[in-house]
C-alpha cells in the first residue's frame, strides 16, 4: 500500500484543526453564544475536508478515482463552511439584518461550485517526490470553478480576518482576546494553504512537495501557538 507525503502533511494540519475545534467547543459550552458555536462548526467542516485528504493521501495515494472524490468532498464541506462564515459576518457587523441573507446565497454558490467540480475530470497522481498532484485540468470550466472558489474565499475570509483581528486588538477581556486570537490564527492558516495550492502549484507548476512542506510548517506553528495561547475556559459545575 503506497502512502504519500501529502497525507502526512494533511494529518499534521488535521491535528492543529482538531485542537482548535476542541477549544471552540469548550468556549461554546461555557458561553452558549452563537459566535463560539459557529466558529466550532467552521473549523469542524474544514477539519472534515482535511480528513478526507488524510484518508486519500495515506491509504489511497495511487487510487486516482478515490483521490478525485476527495476533491468533490472538499468542495462540499467548503460550501457549508463558507456559508456559515457569511452568516457570522452579517451577524457580527450587521445585527439589524437577518444572517440568513449571508448564509443562503453563499451556500447556493458553494453548492454550484460543488456540482461543477464533480463534473470536471481531474487526474490526480503521485509525484516521484511523494506528493500528490491533484491534476487540475487546463480548461474553461476548471478556470470558472477556480474563480468562483477564489471569490468565496475572498468574500468570507477577508471580513472575518478583519473582524477577528480588530476584536483581538481592542478587547480588554483576556478571555475574549484568546477567542479572537484563535479565530485569527485559523484564518491565517487556511489562507496560506489555499494560496499554496493555487499559486505555487497551479500557476507556477512547482512540485507539490513544496505545498506539503508549507502545510507542515504552518500547521506546526499554529499548533504550538494555540498551545501557548488558548487555555481551556473553566466550566461551571453542575448543581
Amino acid at each position: 500500500m503506497a502512502y504519500s507525503f501529502t497525507g502526512i502533511a494533511h494529518l499534521i494540519l488535521l491535528f492543529a484543526l482538531g485542537y482548535l475545534a476542541y477549544r471552540f467547543f469548550q468556549y461554546w459550552k461555557k458561553e452558549k453564544d452563537v459566535i463560539s458555536k459557529f466558529s466550532f462548526y467552521i473549523v469542524l467542516l474544514f477539519g472534515l475536508f482535511v480528513f478526507s485528504k488524510v484518508i486519500g493521501g495515506l491509504f489511497f495515494a495511487t487510487n486516482s478515482r478515490f483521490l478525485e472524490r476527495t476533491i468533490d468532498a472538499a468542495a462540499f464541506f467548503q460550501a457549508f463552511a463558507f456559508a456559515i462564515m457569511a452568516y457570522l459576518v452579517i451577524y457580527i457587523k450587521f445585527p439589524k439584518i437577518s444572517p440568513w441573507f449571508g448564509f443562503i446565497p453563499i451556500l447556493i454558490l458553494g453548492l454550484i461550485v460543488t456540482i461543477l467540480t464533480s463534473i470536471i475530470s481531474f487526474n490526480p497522481f503521485l509525484e516521484p517526490s511523494g506528493a500528490i498532484n491533484w491534476g487540475f485540468p487546463s480548461n474553461p470550466l476548471n478556470f470558472i470553478v477556480s474563480i468562483l472558489r477564489a471569490f468565496l474565499f475572498f468574500i468570507t475570509f477577508t471580513p472575518l480576518i478583519i473582524i477577528s483581528l480588530n476584536q483581538f486588538k481592542t478587547s480588554e477581556d483576556p478571555y475574549l482576546k484568546r477567542k479572537a486570537l484563535g479565530m485569527s490564527l485559523f484564518f491565517l492558516l487556511i489562507l496560506p494553504t489555499a494560496l499554496f495550492d493555487f499559486f505555487l502549484i497551479t500557476i507556477f507548476k512547482l512540485d507539490p512537495i513544496w505545498r506539503d512542506i508549507g502545510f507542515i510548517t504552518v500547521s506546526i506553528t499554529l499548533f504550538i501557538t494555540l498551545l501557548l495561547t488558548q487555555r481551556l475556559p473553566r466550566l461551571s459545575p453542575k448543581l
